[in-house]
């Protein structure tokens, strides 16, 4: 029975080695050209071990038989991998069932669990072999056959039992070892595998690093600690010029450097010799044969002996002659890039100036386009559709007063929308001037309280004005126009977005400015769109269900206005709680000034006709037949001789002609001689007429340049008939 033993135990002992035979010479040689095929055919080969090993057990104890199959297979998942060892467990259990017996199952079970715990411990611990390899390979081998121990319960009754108690000891004793030692045994085919293929990747680096010094564009020399050269490559050779036989033995710094240079290399070679330089690289030029010179880029290497000790330097260096001469080229054009980069920017500058120009341009004409489609629209839909309801017969006398007032605030709307176009394009192409007058601000303030009251109380909100002085005067300089407009600007829009609540409004002297306010209780304005607002055509609420009408242009026209009264105009605002517009303007105090509480008219040098008695002869200045006719009719009650003229010279002939005239209605805009120098040319010969300036341009300043022309008075179109005979009556009772 023990040589039994020992000739089973000895066969598979060999079968073992062949089968790691079988892992160095046909698996790890071939580690890049393992495909599907290959791991198919070595897991076949794997089987047919399992199966020869199944072929000659050994026996310890009489009925019980022992082979080597749970060790080769742990090893061959841990080793070969998931697909060969598959391949294997599948050929020796298919052969295990064909031998039957009562161990079959037993058999199967110890295949599938060896072959599986090597797969499993390949998965889950790659880095096995880094450390404590042996340990790694006997906690495997404790696990494997355990579970081989395990599946002695598969065995029927009393066998299982006694089974159990004769495998334990050859388990600890003979498979624990074997798996350690043939997993040793294939780790060591691996570390031999890599070591040579190493050493072949050496071998071949060191042929091909060889090859390159001798034949490649890269200068390398070598040195002794004295600086002799005993090495020049080809590349080397031919740069310089010289040949080996001239150069072998020479002190490199005494061939190849300059006199002015000689002490600088020196002390950089002993430097290097001595450890104490730490640069990669060394830039510098050496003399070639001919005399010219050759810039170099250096990499040094110390060459030591088997103990350590410096011997030499290798150097591997790089031409840069051509990349300096680049380098000379490029600097000279270095400033005039320089410049052509400067004006680049500027021009850069420029686009994107003219761009963000052109954005702008291009949102505030949609802007402008969508505004002023529905703002002249609107009163133009109101005008011409009462319009062609006043020509309805059957219209009672209270629908015709309600369309004619109906017409007359579309007329006003469409009138405020001219006002505000022509204000802010005199604003952008800088036509809008500043005309400073001495006034009563607080006279203006009460005005312009008493002004809003009916519009603000009409919607239930209460409008007062705030004045810092107890005083009932209180006389600045500035443009009166401008600031009231500014003025009415925020007032109006006040009352436009407040649906509730107090208006209040005022000033107050800071330094050298004056400080007005204009505060509501309204809708509030959104955080995201308080710096939008002063924007042309920009609302609040451009929706179109917002029910506001308006441009936009009101905040624009007020803040260009304040800036030019020296001030800055800010707000402070919070949705559904109200909005404070403050605005400043410079202070300019007027001293001993006369006020006139029933507002100071123009006084003129020229003779005025009050009380003038008999029938009046008028002279109506006026181009537009159409604007002829409404004159015509606005004065018909004074039953005034009307004489027309269409053009400033016709104007002139005629006052000469009758010198009786007593008042001149004088249209600026004529053909042939406009009504200012028309204006001027009959002052030559007449002082005594009347003459009242009426045109359509509505500009500010107008008014000034048509008392300065010689005009008694000044009145804007459209005409309003009251405002018209008020004007004729302050000069004829």
């Amino acid at each position: 029975m023990l040589a039994s033993f020992l000739t089973g135990l000895l066969l598979n002992t060999a079968i073992l080695l062949s089968f790691s035979m079988l892992y160095d010479n046909f698996w790890v040689r071939y580690h890049d050209k393992r495909g599907i095929i290959s791991k198919l055919l070595i897991g076949v080969i794997v089987g047919i071990i399992g199966i020869i090993l199944m072929l000659t057990p050994w026996i310890l104890i009489p009925g019980i038989t022992f082979d080597t199959r749970s060790v080769m297979l742990s090893i061959s998942g841990l080793f070969f991998g998931p697909v060969p060892t598959i391949v294997a467990m599948v050929i020796d259990i298919s052969y295990r069932w064909s031998m039957g017996g009562d161990g079959a199952w037993m058999g199967i079970a110890v295949i599938l669990s060896s072959g599986s715990a090597g797969i499993a411990w390949r998965k889950f611990r790659p880095k096995w072999k880094e450390k404590k390899t042996t340990f790694e390979l006997f906690a495997l081998g404790l696990i494997v056959h355990l579970l081989m121990v395990s599946c002695t319960l598969l065995l029927p009754g009393e066998l299982s039992f006694s089974t159990l108690k004769a495998i334990t000891i050859p388990v600890i004793l003979i498979y624990i070892p074997a798996t350690v030692l043939l997993g040793l045994l294939l780790v060591k085919y691996d570390e031999n595998w890599l070591n040579k293929r190493a050493r072949e990747q050496l071998i071949e680096s060191n042929r091909r690093f060889t090859d390159l010094i001798r034949s490649a564009n890269v200068l390398s020399i070598i040195l002794t600690l004295d600086g002799k050269i005993t090495y020049c490559n080809e590349s080397y050779l031919n740069k310089t010029g010289y040949s080996f036989a001239e150069l072998e033995g020479k002190n490199w710094i005494e061939c190849f450097s300059e006199p002015e240079n000689k002490k600088e290399y020196s002390v950089m070679f002993n430097s290097i010799i001595l450890g104490n330089d730490k640069s990669d690289f060394h830039e510098n030029s050496i003399l070639k044969k001919r005399g010219d010179l050759l810039y170099v880029t250096w990499s040094y290497i110390l060459l030591k002996d088997e103990n350590g000790k410096v011997n030499g330097i290798s150097a591997l260096g790089v031409d840069l002659t051509e990349r300096k001469r680049h380098e000379q080229h490029l600097l000279s054009k270095n400033s005039i890039i320089k410049e052509r980069n400067i004006q680049l920017k500027k021009i850069n500058a420029q686009l994107n100036e003219a761009k963000e120009k052109a954005e702008e341009s291009d949102r505030l004409k949609s802007a402008f386009l969508a505004n002023m489609s529905h703002e002249i629209r609107t009163p133009m839909n109101g005008i011409l559709g009462f319009a062609s309801l006043l020509q309805d017969d059957k219209l009672s006398e209270n629908d015709i007063k309600e369309y004619i007032n109906l017409i007359n605030i579309s007329g006003l709307r469409m009138l405020n929308l001219i006002n505000d176009l022509i204000d802010i394009s005199k604003v952008e192409s800088g036509l809008m001037k500043v005309q400073t007058t001495a006034f009563d601000l607080n006279e203006q303030m009460r005005f312009l309280n008493d002004f809003f009251r009916p519009e603000a109380h009409a919607k239930g909100i209460e409008i007062k004005s705030k004045m810092p002085f107890s005083e009932p005067h209180f006389n600045i300089v500035s443009d009166k126009e401008k600031l009231i407009a500014i003025l009415t600007n925020l007032i109006k829009n006040a009352i436009k977005y407040s649906k509730k609540g107090n208006i209040e409004f005022g000033y107050q002297i800071t330094g050298n400015f004056l400080e007005f306010h204009v505060k509501d209780e309204g809708i509030g304005i959104l955080e995201a769109k308080q710096q939008l607002i002063f924007q042309r055509f920009i609302q609040v609420d451009s929706s179109a269900s917002s029910g506001y009408e308006g441009a936009g242009l009101g905040l624009s026209i007020a803040k260009a206005y304040v800036e030019m009264l020296g001030g800055n105009i800010a707000l402070n605002s919070q949705e559904g709680i109200g909005s404070e517009f403050i605005f400043t303007i410079q202070y300019l105090p007027v001293i001993n000034m006369v006020t006139n509480t029933n507002n100071s008219h123009y006084k003129s040098n020229f003779i005025v006709n009050n009380g003038h008695s008999g029938r009046l002869k008028i002279l109506v200045a006026e181009d537009d037949a159409v604007s002829l006719k409404l004159i015509t009719n606005m004065i018909s009650h004074l039953e005034a001789e009307v004489i027309p003229a269409d053009n400033g010279r016709q104007v002139i002939d005629l006052c000469r002609k009758h010198s009786d005239i007593d008042l001149i209605l004088m249209d600026i805009k004529m053909p042939e001689i406009n009504g200012l120098d028309a204006t001027r040319e009959i002052r030559l010969f007449n002082n005594n007429v009347i003459i009242i300036a009426q045109t359509a341009n509505a500009l500010a300043g107008d008014r000034k340049l048509a008392l300065d022309a010689g005009c008694n008075e000044y009145i804007s179109k459209p005409l309003n008939k009251q405002k018209l005979n008020l004007l004729i009556n302050k000069f004829f009772s």
